[in-house]
């Protein structure tokens, strides 16, 4: 539970501490909209044990692949205590690519779990709480 917790103060720490995401309205790539996640990464022995005898910075690795997709790479962090990574980007709204991204980490064995979750900003969050009304009304279950 305690590991729980403090998983979670750091994800509302890092949230806070993000950049404005407002790109994720408009983009060059794909139909024009990006969207951003944040992906959380537990390596294994044998990936600490790669990273350690060779030591890079996988913020720019990673940066530079994710930008050759038409992605950005936004934060990556690394929470002390945890030993997992925390990496936010923006994406092209393009599912197959998405998911591709994602799975592409599930195969390769170096991860002992990983997760990624879809950000909101806090004024998209707005527009998606006045919409509930419009859900509710065509609800099955009043």
């Amino acid at each position: 539970m305690r590991n729980a917790v403090t998983a979670l103060l750091f994800l509302v720490a890092l949230v806070f501490a993000l950049p404005d995401t407002s790109h994720a309205q408009s983009s060059a790539a794909g139909n024009g909209k990006m969207r951003t996640f944040l992906f959380i990464g537990e390596p294994n022995a044998g990936a600490w044990k790669f990273m350690i005898e060779n030591p890079v910075d996988r913020k720019k690795a990673a940066g530079d692949a994710l930008a050759k997709l038409g992605g950005k790479m936004l934060s990556y962090h690394w929470g002390v205590g945890t030993g997992r990574n925390y990496i936010i980007v923006a994406m092209p709204d393009d599912l197959e690519l998405i998911q591709a991204n994602y799975v592409t980490r599930l195969g390769d064995g170096l991860l002992v779990s990983y997760q990624m979750i879809e950000l909101m900003s806090s004024e998209a969050m707005t527009g998606a709480l006045k919409r509930v009304r419009d859900v509710k009304a065509v609800d099955d279950i009043k």
